[in-house]
């Protein structure tokens, strides 16, 4: 598979394709490619913030560590998404780790770049408004899962919004069933457990990770509710 050039990659990006051309290339021209193996740190909470990345390729977990020693996702970075801008923009240490889930290929931009461009171009920073906007709504409503869906609320919204992701009602679920637990706040064995609910009750069907939505309006119902049980 071919790279895509490193300016391909940024005007690909919601923040950046608003960008004016010459913000572009100087980007372009200080930034650079990286390869990030499956399970590699690309940085750890309290470190300092030197650079933002983009994800070309691959996926990535934002996490922290608990006093327990768990380390619950609290969210997925895809292709085509920005890291750790708010690091970078607020001077401040980063907040959470990040690490992938697999092998993926990012472009880092240093800090420094990264400033200038949201200084010069009204057009970035004014974007930047509108993607913290979203963030912090996708946060909101995380925590509102939490506290009013259980777990099989919190997976079969999963699976819609994976569906509505890529547009198709079967699709290979990217994540193995101990990262849905890591991310879903639910063991492995829950999480087993909850998928042969849904498979038994006809919403989805799986073979390996893939699956099949079979039931979507059941299954968007399950995902506003609270089943009382695991199912």
């Amino acid at each position: 598979m071919v790279s895509r050039s490193i300016e391909d990659v940024l005007t690909a990006t919601a923040l950046f394709a608003v960008a004016a051309p010459q913000t572009v290339d100087q980007l372009a021209r200080t930034s650079r490619r990286r390869t990030i193996e499956r399970n590699e740190m690309l940085f750890a909470a309290g470190e300092r913030a030197t650079s933002i990345y983009i994800v070309d390729t691959g996926m990535f977990r934002v996490f922290n560590s608990s006093a327990q020693g768990t380390e619950p996702t609290l969210a997925l970075i895809h292709e085509g998404e920005i890291i750790g801008e708010l690091g970078v923009l607020d001077d401040l240490p980063r907040s959470a780790s990040i690490a992938a889930l697999r092998r993926s290929e990012i472009v880092e931009i240093p800090a420094a770049s990264f400033r200038a461009a949201y200084g010069s171009d009204p057009a970035i920073s004014r974007q930047m408004v509108v993607l913290l906007g979203a963030r912090l709504r996708t946060v909101t409503d995380g925590l509102a899962d939490l506290a009013y869906l259980d777990l099989g609320g919190r997976l079969a919204k999963y699976l819609v919004a994976e569906s509505e992701r890529r547009q198709d009602l079967t699709f290979r679920l990217p994540l193995t069933q101990a990262e849905l637990g890591q991310l879903l706040g639910g063991a492995r064995q829950s999480v087993n457990q909850v998928v042969g609910f849904f498979e038994q009750a006809g919403l989805i069907a799986l073979d390996g990770r893939t699956v099949r939505i079979l039931d979507e309006q059941g299954l968007r119902r399950r995902a506003m509710s609270s089943g009382g049980r695991f199912e």
